[in-house]
């Protein structure tokens, strides 16, 4: 057996996989399928043809996989179908000028704050607002009232300590990102954090505005930190459709940051590793899943010890 078979073998053994997929996503794999074909300025006839075969898509719909399994599905159907490789280009580009802008306006307020530490975790937080993925529309108001209410909004206080204490004591650290504009308030974060052990992580091409590592160039955040692509399609983290290499990262961190609902989606039933998502719950059914309001900023640490080997 090869070492590259090896790892995939050693990752199905060991870690399941995430949430299933309700009825109640079908409207959302729809509504993103529309946002994203009105950006690739299809004429009338060839907007149909296209959202017929997304139909015949979603009557595939496989409900046991989680949602981003689907949402995968529907883009490379639509990168097929258009030719157009990322649909949110612009709008990532503008996310990414954003956020910057934002952080330099922040940087006095969490001098300020006292807590530099959760100063930064809420703003990183409260920056998973920029996301094209509910419904694929976002309005730039919502993220300025979204930031600018991050530092009083109430967070997990024993969460964020526990946090704070698993990154000391680990000695490999994996950082999976989430969204373009985002991800400048992880590089604040990551500011503070030991650097030496953090590996983040992009997707390996555009889906949805999921940054990849042109993103993180554009922001920084190559300067600050060790950054990786996960050679995924996908917007979360399938291990599935990751490449050994990120395979073999994961198999040995000893620590996982999970920025977002699709990391949470995708990872929230992996066993025999130590997870903290970080995300801003934005669905009814992350929600339920997660036991927290719509709206609120979550740090959730979370380990399921690794299932006993078959004899």
């Amino acid at each position: 057996m090869d070492r590259t078979s090896g790892i995939q073998i050693a990752l199905k053994k060991c870690y399941g996989k995430g949430m299933k997929t309700f009825y109640d996503c079908l409207p959302c794999f729809v509504a993103q399928a529309v946002a994203a074909l009105e950006r690739c300025g299809l004429d009338e006839p060839s907007f149909q043809e296209t959202m017929r075969a997304v139909f015949g898509e979603l009557a595939r719909v496989d409900f046991a996989a989680p949602p981003p399994a689907t949402v995968r599905n529907l883009y490379r159907l639509i990168r097929q179908a258009t030719g157009t490789t990322d649909p949110y280009a612009a709008e990532k580009r503008q996310s990414n000028r954003l956020a910057r802008a934002l952080a330099e306006k922040f940087k006095g307020k969490i001098e300020a704050s006292g807590d530099s530490f959760t100063a930064r975790l809420k703003l990183a937080l409260a920056a998973n607002s920029i996301d094209y993925g509910r419904y694929g529309r976002l309005q730039e108001e919502d993220v300025l009232e979204a930031m600018e209410t991050a530092l009083a909004a109430p967070l997990d206080a024993d969460a964020a300590t526990a946090l704070r204490r698993a990154v000391a004591e680990a000695d490999r650290i994996l950082y999976l990102c989430d969204n373009a504009g985002e991800i400048v308030f992880d590089r604040l974060l990551i500011e503070v954090l030991p650097r030496e052990k953090i590996t983040a992580v992009v997707r390996g091409m555009p889906v949805i505005n999921d940054a990849t590592l042109e993103d993180a160039q554009a922001v920084g955040l190559t300067e600050v930190v060790q950054v990786v692509g996960n050679g995924s399609d996908a917007p979360g983290t399938l291990l599935e459709t990751c490449t050994p290499i990120f395979l073999e990262r994961f198999a040995a961190a000893d620590l996982v940051i999970a920025k977002g609902q699709g990391n949470f989606e995708t990872l929230s039933e992996t066993s025999g590793k130590p997870i903290f998502f970080l995300l801003k719950v934005k669905c009814p059914l992350i929600a339920r899943d997660i036991g927290e309001p719509v709206g609120r900023l979550v740090v959730k640490r979370h380990f399921l010890p690794a299932a006993a080997p078959k004899p």
